[in-house]
């Protein structure tokens, strides 16, 4: 067998290793010492395949210290309305919808200001931690107004999408949605449900989805920056 096809062997093997979470996002690689002992080869087929996973995006280099795995980066395309669920399973990829906040709110002077919704108007508030594989993607905390949605079934939604929920149940359909995007720096409580750092940025987004010209959904998430990407084609 030739260097070429064995380096790339490699590769693949390693690369496997890599989906498998063997190694886990920002971890490091093993040293190529202990590659060439794994799978007895060389070290310059080592690090012709360790080249080519840096080419392929899988993997980046700090200067001295090795070779470590790059997150992945989930992009959204904002060219028509979507959905976070639906846009990942077409990837293949699963989401986990964990339900870390339930209740009936009555719309306070802030949530007025945004919405412009009456006085005492009562709102389900639910807040979601959504996640691919063991990674935490986001937090939404979603407003719904109790007027239109008399009951939320909250274990059916920590299995599901919402607007699927939604449309099933309630007949709810989107006329229109608006979205404003913001980075922001995540509070405490924010950082531990994301297991992040204090470094690490993020994206405050607020949709604002409309049924018959009403305001029907307020949403308001914060989406980790360093796992998501929003691409729009002109």
């Amino acid at each position: 067998m030739g260097n070429d096809a064995l380096y790339v062997e490699i590769y693949h093997a390693i690369l496997k290793s890599i989906q498998a979470n063997e190694y886990p996002e920002n971890s490091p690689l093993p040293s190529e010492r202990y590659l060439c002992e794994k799978y007895h080869v060389s070290r310059s087929t080592i690090r012709q395949a360790l080249n080519l996973l840096q080419e392929s995006g899988v993997v980046y280099t700090v200067h001295g210290n090795g070779s470590f795995i790059k997150p992945r980066i989930y992009n959204q395309p904002l060219g028509s309305f979507y959905s976070f669920t639906d846009t990942l399973k077409q990837n293949n990829i699963l989401i986990k919808n964990e339900i870390v906040g339930y209740e009936l709110v009555s719309c306070t002077a802030s949530l007025a200001r945004k919405i412009a919704c009456p006085a005492g108007t009562m709102f389900h508030k639910l807040t979601r931690l959504r996640s691919a594989k063991e990674y935490p993607l986001m937090i939404e905390n979603t407003y719904l107004p109790q007027n239109r949605f008399i009951k939320l079934d909250i274990d059916a939604l920590s299995h599901g999408s919402l607007y699927e929920y939604l449309a099933k149940k309630y007949d709810f359909h989107v006329d229109k949605a608006t979205e404003t995007f913001q980075a922001v720096m995540p509070r405490a409580d924010e950082r531990a449900l994301l297991n992040i750092s204090a470094a690490t940025p993020c994206i405050l987004l607020e949709r604002f989805s409309y049924e018959d010209e009403c305001l029907i959904e307020y949403t308001k998430s914060i989406v980790r920056g360093d796992k998501y990407s929003f691409s729009v084609s002109f």
